[in-house]
């Protein structure tokens, strides 16, 4: 029979067994518990950043295709604008036209008898001839061959500079027989001035109407002209202008 005392010893050693168990499992718990996670924390967070640093080259990729896009659309957009512009001043069919009515005289004197030229001045043959002809000169900037490189187009800041060539003569001077005025002062010997002499003064007078309108300006006011209807234009269009002619 076993004494109390013995009982008691082995329900002492009992507890001291369970207590032993009990902690070493506790131990165990506690480092599985911790290594675990750990290493699968470090794994995710490897991971992560992979998977970060991928989405950066991604997106950087991504802005530096969209930015490309975006300078070519511009370019494209300007050039197709320059292109419009251009065009637009060209349709203008009166661009810088300038006009000028000038009179010219001509005289012309000789000595004839019996319609053959003389050289001797002999009384009664001579001839001195006055013609006033009236003539309508036109002048302009011939924007025709005007080229892309001659137009500067600032879109960002709005602003357009425009080269032009300088201004001419477009055509010959246009005259109006019906308002010839003919003056003579004839010999004896001499008869009335005829059409055919007086169409042939007229047509040597183009010459003098030509040199008459540009003395009077008509190249400048040309100039002028042209400076104000494109300023005009493209003002409209929002545009601040700078027109400028070739120094060729």
């Amino acid at each position: 029979m076993v004494s109390k005392k013995q009982k008691k010893a082995i329900n002492k050693e009992i507890d001291t067994s369970w207590k032993e168990t009990a902690s070493a499992a506790t131990d165990w718990k506690e480092t599985k518990g911790l290594s675990f996670p750990s290493i699968y924390l470090k794994h995710n967070k490897k991971r992560q950043f992979k998977l970060l640093f991928f989405l950066c080259i991604v997106i950087m990729v991504l802005l530096a295709v969209i930015v490309g896009i975006g300078k070519m659309s511009f370019s494209e957009k300007a050039a197709i604008r320059k292109s419009g512009y251009l065009e637009q001043m060209k349709n203008i069919s009166s661009l810088a036209s300038s006009q000028a009515f000038v009179k010219v005289i001509m005289e012309k004197e000789d000595n004839e008898i019996f319609g053959k030229e003389i050289q001797a001045d002999i009384p009664g043959t001579k001839r001195k001839v006055l013609l006033v002809v009236p003539g309508v000169v036109t002048a302009g900037v011939n924007i025709d061959d005007l080229t892309e490189d001659k137009l500067k187009l600032d879109e960002q800041n709005k602003q357009i500079t425009i080269t032009l060539p300088h201004a001419q003569l477009l055509q010959e001077p246009s005259i109006d027989f019906e308002k010839v005025e003919t003056y003579s002062v004839s010999g004896i010997f001499r008869g009335e001035v005829n059409w055919k002499e007086g169409y042939s003064l007229a047509n040597e007078a183009k010459e003098e109407i030509k040199k008459e309108a540009i003395e009077q300006g008509i190249l400048a006011n040309a100039e002028k002209s042209a400076k104000k209807t494109i300023e005009q234009l493209y003002e409209e269009l929002g545009y601040a202008v700078t027109v400028q002619f070739s120094q060729e």
